[in-house]
C-alpha cells in the first residue's frame, strides 16, 4: 500500500465521471482559481466534489489534514494532471486514474494486488463485477460484512473503462471481461512526473534524477498495465511513439530474383523446389531482404510483437508500429511438420483464466494475424507487402494445416468463414498484398505426393544446383580451399549422375570458411564427411543411387573402409591437402561476413 495517507475521502462506492473531471480541470488557472474554484468546478461538472477537490488539485499555501475546508485564500498550484487537461493531452484520463490511485491507498492496493497480476498486468478474470466483489469481500470482511459491494466493484472497473485502459466485455451494463487492452505508453512519462510531485508534496520527493525509480517502487506501473520493464522503456522512449519514419524504398531487384517476383506478382505464392542444399530459403530470404529494403530484422512479425507492450500487441498496435517504423514490408517464417495444424498455422482455441474457472478465448496463429495486419493496413491506405516463409511445405498435412484457407489463397480479398471468431470477426480475408514463399526439398521422401489443391494454387520454380555459389563464395581462406570444393563438389555429382535430378547435392555444403585453428580445406573436409557421406548413404539405401559409386567415391578421397568419421575426416583433410593445386596457393580477402552478397545459397539440410 502506499506510504502516504490520502488527504481526502476518495472511495470506490462514489461514481467519479472520469470526462468530467477532465473538462473541470480544464478550467482551472494556477495561481488564480481557488479551492473553492475548484471545489465549484467539480461540482458543475455532476462529479462528487468530495474529496476530488482536495485530491487531485494541490494549493498553495497547502491544505494539511487539520484544516481540509475549502478557502479562497488557498490557490491552486499547477501540476501534471492540471496541464495535461488543460492542453487536452491524450493522457488525460489515464492519468485521472493514476491521480485517483495516488489518493486512495484502497484503490492501489486493489489495482496492485488484486486487479493486476504479478507482472503488473490486468488479470483477465477479475475484470468481472461478480468475481471482483467476491474477492474484495473475502479480503476485507470485518465480523462477516463488508463495505465492498457491487456498486463499488462496478464503478472500479467502470473507471478502468472510461479512464481508457480497457475496451470492456459486458452482459447488459455489466462489466464481464475484457474485449481490448487500450495503449498506455503514453501516459508514462506523466505518470512519472505526477507521482513526483504528488509525493513531493507529502514529503517523500525523489532524489532529483531518479523520479522513475519512485514511480516504479510504488508500483505505478500496475496503474497502467504495464510490466516494470515496459513501464521503464516507455519512459525512456519518451513515453510517447517516435516521430515516424519516412517508408523505406526498396532498391533494384536482383537479376535472378526477377522471375520470383515476377510470379510471386502474378499468383501470390510460390514453391521453391530443389536438392538438399540448392538454396531454396536462401533464395526465400533474399526476396525478403529486399522487400523489406535492406530491413529484414525490424520488418520481422514476430520481432515487432514482442518489442510492444502487452496492451499494444493488436493487430491495430502492429499496424501503428509498422507505420511508425516506416517499413516497406512486415514477414515471417514458420517450418512445417507433420504434427503442425490448422491450431499452430492459422488459429486457434487457447485457455484463459476465468472467474468460474477456465474459458478459451480464440487468437490468430501466425496466417490469421499477418493476414490482420495486411487488411488493416490496407484499409489505412498505407502500401506495405506482406511476405509468409513456409519452409519444408512438403512435409505438413497440407489439407490439415490451411482447411478453408486453400479457397482464401486463390480468391484473395474474399473473406472466409472460419471455426473461430477473433475480435468478433468470424472470417478471415487473405489479403492481396499478402507473399506466400514455400520451400520444398526434392529428396525428402517423408511425404509421397504433394497435395494437389495445394499445387494447384501455387507456383512450382525449380532450383537448380550449381557451382556458381562455390566460385563466388569469399569466405574460402586461400584459392586451394576452392578448388578443393570444386573437386569434391565434382566428384559428389559424378557418383549421383544416374540419381534423379531431385537427389543430387547443392552446393551450400561445400562452401566452408575456416572455423578456429581448422583451415577452409579442413572445415571444408569435415562436413562432406558428416553431412554429405551420410546423405549419400541415405540414397544409396533407398535403392535411388548405386552403392559401389559411394564405396568408389570415399575410396578415390583417399579414405578408409571401416573407419570412424573423425578418421574419414583426418584422411580427407590430408588427401585435399596433398592435391597438386595445393602447391600453389594464394590467399584469398574474405569479404563482409565472409560472403558474395548474391552468390551463396543458406546451408540446408
Amino acid at each position: 500500500m502506499s506510504p502516504f495517507r490520502s488527504l481526502g475521502q476518495v472511495s470506490p462506492t462514489k461514481y467519479i465521471d472520469p470526462e468530467a473531471v477532465v473538462q473541470a480541470l480544464a478550467k482551472v488557472e494556477p495561481g488564480r482559481t481557488t479551492a473553492l474554484g475548484v471545489n465549484r468546478a467539480l461540482d458543475a461538472a455532476a462529479t462528487p466534489t468530495e474529496p476530488l477537490w482536495n485530491d487531485l488539485v494541490a494549493y498553495d499555501p497547502p491544505i494539511t489534514e487539520a484544516r481540509t475546508q475549502a478557502a479562497d485564500d488557498r490557490v491552486a498550484v499547477d501540476s501534471e494532471l492540471l496541464r495535461a487537461c488543460r492542453e487536452a493531452r491524450e493522457d488525460a484520463l489515464p492519468l485521472v486514474w493514476v491521480a485517483l490511485n495516488l489518493a486512495d491507498p484502497r484503490l492501489d492496493e486493489i489495482t496492485r494486488e488484486v486487479l493486476t497480476d504479478g507482472a503488473g498486468h490486468l488479470r483477465p478474470e477479475m475484470v468481472n463485477g461478480h468475481a471482483l466483489v467476491k474477492v474484495l469481500d473475502d479480503r476485507h470482511a470485518v465480523n462477516g460484512s463488508s463495505w465492498y459491494d457491487t456498486k463499488a466493484t462496478s464503478n472500479i472497473l467502470s473507471l478502468l473503462e472510461r479512464c481508457e485502459l480497457i475496451e470492456p466485455q459486458k452482459h447488459a451494463k455489466t462489466i464481464i471481461g475484457i474485449a481490448r487492452l487500450l495503449p498506455t505508453a503514453h501516459a508514462v512519462q506523466g505518470t512519472v512526473r505526477l507521482v513526483a510531485e504528488r509525493m513531493g508534496e507529502r514529503g517523500f520527493g525523489p532524489v532529483p534524477g531518479h523520479e522513475l525509480e519512485l514511480a516504479l517502487a510504488l508500483g505505478a506501473n500496475t496503474w497502467l498495465n504495464l510490466s516494470p520493464s515496459e513501464f521503464r522503456e516507455a519512459f525512456e522512449q519518451g513515453g510517447t511513439q517516435q516521430p515516424a519514419r519516412a517508408q523505406s524504398q526498396r532498391g533494384d531487384l536482383a537479376d535472378d530474383l526477377v522471375e520470383l517476383a515476377t510470379q510471386l506478382r502474378r499468383r501470390g505464392q510460390v514453391v521453391l523446389q530443389g536438392a538438399p542444399g540448392a538454396g531454396k530459403t536462401y533464395a526465400a530470404r533474399r526476396y525478403v531482404d529486399w522487400t523489406t529494403s535492406g530491413r529484414p530484422d525490424e520488418s520481422r512479425l514476430r520481432s515487432i510483437v514482442d518489442g510492444l507492450p502487452e496492451n499494444q500487441q493488436t493487430v491495430e498496435g502492429i499496424a501503428d508500429e509498422v507505420q511508425a517504423r516506416g517499413l516497406s514490408a512486415v514477414w515471417d517464417i514458420v517450418q512445417f511438420h507433420p504434427s503442425y495444424d490448422y491450431t499452430d498455422f492459422v488459429r486457434a482455441l487457447v485457455a484463459q483464466p476465468h472467474a468460474s474457472g477456465v474459458t478459451f478465448v480464440a487468437q490468430h496463429r501466425i496466417l490469421s494475424l499477418i493476414c490482420a495486419v495486411g487488411n488493416e493496413l490496407e484499409r489505412r491506405g498505407y502500401d506495405v507487402e506482406a511476405a509468409l516463409i513456409l519452409d519444408e511445405i512438403n512435409r505438413g498435412d497440407i489439407p490439415n494445416i490451411f482447411g478453408e484457407l486453400l479457397y482464401a489463397l486463390e480468391y484473395r480479398g474474399q473473406s472466409v468463414a472460419t471455426p473461430y471468431a477473433v475480435d468478433g470477426e468470424a472470417s478471415l480475408t487473405i489479403p492481396k498484398s499478402l507473399k506466400v514463399l514455400g520451400t520444398m526439398n526434392t529428396a525428402d521422401r517423408s511425404i509421397a505426393v504433394i497435395d494437389y489443391a495445394l499445387r494447384r494454387r501455387f507456383v512450382f520454380l525449380d532450383v537448380p544446383t550449381s557451382d556458381a555459389p562455390i566460385r563466388g563464395f569469399r569466405g574460402y581462406d586461400d584459392e586451394s580451399a576452392r578448388q578443393a570444393a570444386h573437386y569434391l563438389y565434382d566428384q559428389t555429382r559424378e557418383a549421383l549422375a544416374d540419381a534423379p535430378a531431385g537427389l543430387q547435392v547443392g552446393p551450400s555444403y561445400f562452401l566452408a570458411g575456416p572455423d578456429g585453428a581448422s583451415t577452409s580445406t579442413q572445415v571444408l573436409a569435415a562436413r562432406f564427411v558428416y553431412e554429405v557421406l551420410p546423405l549419400l548413404t541415405e540414397y544409396a539405401l533407398e535403392g535411388e543411387v548405386d552403392a559401389a559409386r559411394v564405396t568408389a567415391l570415399v575410396q578415390g578421397l583417399g579414405m578408409r573402409d571401416q573407419s570412424t568419421q573423425r578418421e574419414q575426416a583426418d584422411d580427407l583433410a590430408l588427401f585435399l591437402a596433398g592435391a597438386p593445386w595445393a602447391a600453389a596457393t594464394t590467399t584469398v580477402t574474405p569479404g563482409p561476413e565472409g560472403l558474395d552478397d548474391a552468390s551463396e545459397p543458406a546451408q540446408e539440410p
